[in-house]
């Protein structure tokens, strides 16, 4: 049984196997956001095990990759697979039957990976009369020590045997190309940005793959056909006489085999030209059958897009080739666990699905990237965000998805939320959470063309944010390559219902199966939520919102007196203004172009606010569930959470329950719920997105054992991190003293001012301030972007003067900053426990100082610990060492 093993970076792979000693594991690969990457690690052992029976049946052709570098094959792979599979669907021999068409599908060229040269000599000398092309690095290891330029020897060996055969060098060198091209071999520069770009171009240039290709019988080209839907969309169009042609030669059975959609094939199969009555009936046969199994295949499942069968109320289909990104994936996948499980009725009174749902796939954002200049443009890295909406706004989307696009416009007609869906996006270690751009469109113009056009502005928005600069900074602090990165999109009806001009959910927000933080009485495994009245923007904000605990849904999280609660409480809500059209490009932020910021009082007129809003009676200091009374207007969520209107915390904990058991890891989802307006109407509970939960891992590799107050910076006793932060020697921080809630607009400026000096010195820092950091809400803490702070090790928060700020766990902010590793410090001054010196850091002399914010910079690194297990958090004076023990 083959043994691989996968990891998450490179930094993992050495950590496991240093020198890349890999005893009894047959290949190490290396995860890098490309699902297709799995596929590729099953069917590289596969090929290595069944090379040689079907080699000397058959005759199938070998690609040979000979690479030793586990980060690059992991990219190479998944790429070599999917245009080798694509060879399997070009034309069968004429009359083949089922058989010889099941073999054909099995004889695919095989790929085979050698990491050295005795590997690749080996393979070379067994497979040498099928060898279908070579891919080799300039330079890999022989005799166990690695040889500059052996790559080449290697070519002149395989060319020697046969000149014709394809053969690409690759090098980390530019000089290796000249010497490349002496042998007749094609080169690419492994740190060129459009490495996997020009790898795809070599398979497409000198190993020539095909699609299925309609022709007359006089072999004029009339269409082509990728996969099922492009062959729908053909047989609709293509003219009799080419129809007939393929129908009289089994092509269409043989193609489906290829597809492997052998029931499909089976039934076309027998059926002869002759049986009907003309070409006509014979084409809606071939229709019907194949819109047929793709219904049939859809259910619990991602459909391919087809007007024919489209459904507006419960669709989940995919435009164009490629990838779903991480939030299509995870959304399919709960789609099919819905389906396999009947989750949807589980919940009496509450209809639980993922709402319609058609998503570009990755492979339209492939051919949008062909347009001339773009990609140069995006990995210039000189580019303003400006400079790259105006580049993507200019550039047309491919003309087959706008026909596709305007097609699904064309049967729908609810307001749509437009959705990033990353390769990268949603990965359990790196979610990239709220790295790029959401979009709401009303979609209610009464011109089809006006809407078609502002789903697309939308669309290519979003593919712009792929490369703007926060998400550029993002990138660079991961090991991920900004080329990797590819786009889809989720385009889903957005859940809620209208009031008057607007259109908003009565609740919306954001559920986690651990809750990092809980309270007494509580466990993490009773999970957490963050609810909100209108869109759930302002809960991914890290704005007001409810906290609790859908195990204990009567008490309201961070939330011990009266005052507290005023102080915490939503004030306003974001909803979707119908009126405003969609996003045009034409200024600063079109998120919010059409949205609207609304106060309560409009919820009450809409009616909304009767099910989550309570009263403030000054009088009496207390606060009352329902509207009834005169008084200040607080959201509390007490009309669901405390009584039988919608179980809210019942579906929540279900769900979560389901989905951890799903994906065998905690989890955490988006969700938005709209309340029924007639009791024999169910409630309706829709998933938003579904992802890993990040930075819940306890770690077991440190303990703090005691601490000295005296020569302590910090204390934090709600940490978040594993083990001790290393090679800090800055200390970025809002100096106490001049903290203006009003002001934490320039105060964030200034941190991104003070960072930029240490990102380009490359010295990593920690960074103090008070309040929840990167809130939208400005009142509520230091509203910072990524860009502002990259490069931080360690963040600490503090209780404001007025205020105690619970660490909002619901944010994107938040779930970037725990997964990256960053180390998390809540301060909660007094009954908290927490210890903050500002005396001591006033007095240290600052290398550089503007009105708010003072940077640090000691001779020596400071010491940084965290104690997951016991949620203790410490950062020394320079010179002093934590009292710890390492364990395991």
């Amino acid at each position: 049984m083959p043994l691989v093993f996968l990891a998450y970076n490179t930094r993992e792979l050495e950590l496991f196997f240093p020198m890349n000693r890999l005893p009894h594991v047959d290949r190490a690969f290396v995860w890098q956001g490309d699902n297709e990457l799995f596929f590729a690690m099953v069917k590289v052992m596969e090929d290595q095990l069944n090379v040689e029976h079907d080699v000397k049946t058959a005759g199938v052709q070998v690609l040979l990759l000979v690479e030793d570098s586990a980060r690059f094959y992991s990219s190479y792979l998944p790429m070599l697979y999917k245009e080798v599979m694509k060879q399997t669907q070009a034309l069968m021999f004429e009359g083949a039957n089922r058989f010889q068409k099941l073999m054909r599908m099995r004889a695919r060229p095989k790929i085979l990976l050698a990491t050295t040269w005795e590997e690749a000599a080996e393979l070379y000398r067994r497979f040498d009369p099928y060898i279908l092309g070579v891919i080799v690095d300039a330079s890999f290891p022989r005799g166990g020590k690695e040889e500059d330029g052996i790559g080449f020897e290697f070519a002149r060996m395989v060319r020697s045997g046969n000149a014709d055969r394809p053969v690409l060098i690759q090098s980390t060198e530019l000089k290796n190309g000249a010497i490349a091209h002496q042998i007749g071999a094609r080169f690419i520069h492994k740190q060129s940005p459009s490495l996997l770009a020009e790898l795809g171009q070599f398979m497409q240039d000198h190993l020539g793959f095909g699609d299925f290709v309609f022709r007359r019988p006089d072999g004029q080209v009339v269409a082509r056909a990728r996969d099922m839907g492009e062959l729908t969309e053909a047989l609709q169009t293509v003219p009799d006489e080419s129809l007939l042609y393929h129908a009289n030669r089994n092509h269409f059975s043989a193609w489906l085999l290829a597809r492997t959609e052998f029931d499909l094939a089976r039934r076309l199969r027998p059926r002869r030209v002759w049986e009907f009555e003309n070409a006509t009936a014979m084409r809606r046969y071939l229709l019907r059958s194949v819109l047929e199994q793709q219904e049939r295949s859809a259910a619990g499942v991602v459909a391919e897009f087809s007007t024919r069968s489209l459904k507006p109320a419960s669709m989940f289909v995919r435009i164009g080739p490629g990838s779903l990104g991480g939030k299509g994936r995870g959304l399919a996948f709960m789609n099919a666990l819905m389906d396999a499980y009947k989750i949807k009725s589980h919940v009496p009174s509450v209809r639980i699905s993922v709402p319609p749902t058609a998503i570009l796939a990755t492979g339209v954002f492939d051919e949008f990237m062909e347009h001339p200049g773009l990609l140069d443009l995006v990995l210039s890295g000189n580019s303003t965000d400006g400079e790259i909406k105006d580049a993507f706004l200019a550039a047309p989307l491919p003309a087959a998805v706008r026909a596709d696009l305007r097609a699904f416009l064309s049967r729908v007609r609810y307001p749509l939320a437009v959705r990033s869906s990353s390769l990268l996006e949603d990965a359990s270690l790196q979610p990239f959470a709220g790295v790029y751009r959401t979009y709401m469109l009303p979609n209610n113009n009464s011109e089809l063309d006006v809407r078609l056009e502002e789903l697309c502005i939308a669309i290519r928005l979003v593919y712009a944010s792929t490369y703007y600069r926060d998400a550029r900074t993002y990138v660079d602090s991961t090991p991920s390559r900004l080329e990797e990165e590819k786009m889809a999109v989720v385009i889903q009806q957005l859940v809620g219902n209208r009031h008057g001009n607007y259109h908003y959910p009565d609740v919306s927000g954001i559920a986690r199966s651990r809750n990092v933080y809980p309270a007494p009485g509580m466990t993490a495994e009773d999970g957490v939520a963050l609810a909100a009245l209108g869109l759930g923007g302002i809960v991914m904000e890290g704005g007001r919102c409810v906290r609790f605990s859908p195990a204990h849904p009567h008490t309201l999280l961070g939330v011990s007196s009266v005052r507290e609660l005023l102080q915490s409480s939503q004030r306003e809500f974001y909803a979707l203004n119908l009126s405003a059209g969609g996003p045009t490009g034409r200024t600063t932020d079109e998120t919010y172009d059409n949205l609207s910021r609304l106060g309560l009082e409009n919820a009450e007129e809409h009616g909304t606010l009767h099910a989550v809003g309570s009263v403030y009676s000054p009088d009496n200091d207390a606060v009352y569930d329902g509207i009834s009374r005169e008084g200040p207007r607080l959201i509390t969520l007490a009309g669901i959470l405390k009584s039988d209107l919608f179980p809210l915390a019942e579906t929540l904990s279900f769900l979560l329950e389901v989905g951890e058991a799903g994906f065998s890891t905690p989890i955490e989802m988006e969700f938005a719920v709209r309340l029924s307006d007639a009791p024999d109407r169910p409630h309706q509970f829709g998933f938003l997105q579904v992802r890993s939960q990040g930075g819940c891992v306890a770690s077991n590799g440190l303990s703090v054992e005691k601490i000295d107050a005296d020569n302590t910076v910090c204390v934090s006793r709600r940490a978040l991190g594993h083990g001790a932060i290393p090679d800090v020697c800055d200390i970025v921080y809002v100096r106490r003293d001049r903290f203006d809630r009003s002001r934490t607009v320039d105060i964030a400026r200034e941190i991104g001012q003070a960072t930029q000096r240490l990102r380009s010195e490359e010295r990593p820092f920690v960074l103090i301030g008070q309040g929840r950091w990167g809130s939208s809400d400005r009142w509520l803490g230091i509203p910072v972007t990524w860009s502002q702070i990259a490069g931080v090790r360690c963040i600490v928060e503090t209780d404001m003067d007025d205020m105690a700020v619970e660490p909002s766990q619901g944010s994107h902010f938040f779930q970037n900053i725990t997964s990256l590793g960053i180390g998390y410090f809540t301060v909660n001054f007094g009954s908290g426990g927490g210890l903050l010196d500002y005396a001591w850091l006033d007095a240290q002399p600052p290398i550089l100082e503007t009105p708010f914010v003072r940077v640090l910079r000691f001779p020596e690194p400071i010491d940084i610990a965290i104690d997951n297990l016991k949620g203790l958090g410490v950062i020394m004076k320079p010179g002093f060492l934590i009292d710890r023990t390492c364990n395991g």
